[in-house]
């Protein structure tokens, strides 16, 4: 049972992980909304955001993807 509760735990944070592109999507959102009213230094300041935001976001989302891929998947092929 602990092995199911493992497996179910890492599915979850990578779940979890991807699920922070609400915020990514957010900020396109914003950005396009100040491009739209010509708002240049919020287009400057959201577009800086994006740019320090993405690389987090893909390297929590790609730690949490490798520990999935070693418990469940490695787990399972021996």
């Amino acid at each position: 049972m602990t092995e199911m509760n493992d497996a179910w735990k890492v599915m979850s944070d990578l779940e979890v992980a991807f699920s922070e592109i609400t915020t990514f999507n957010f900020m396109m959102k914003q950005l396009q909304e100040a491009v739209d009213n010509g708002r240049m230094n919020e287009i400057v300041d959201i577009t800086h955001a994006l740019n320090a935001f993405m690389p987090v976001y893909t390297d929590n989302w790609d730690r949490k993807f490798k520990v999935a891929w070693e418990h469940v998947v490695k787990e399972n092929q021996k």
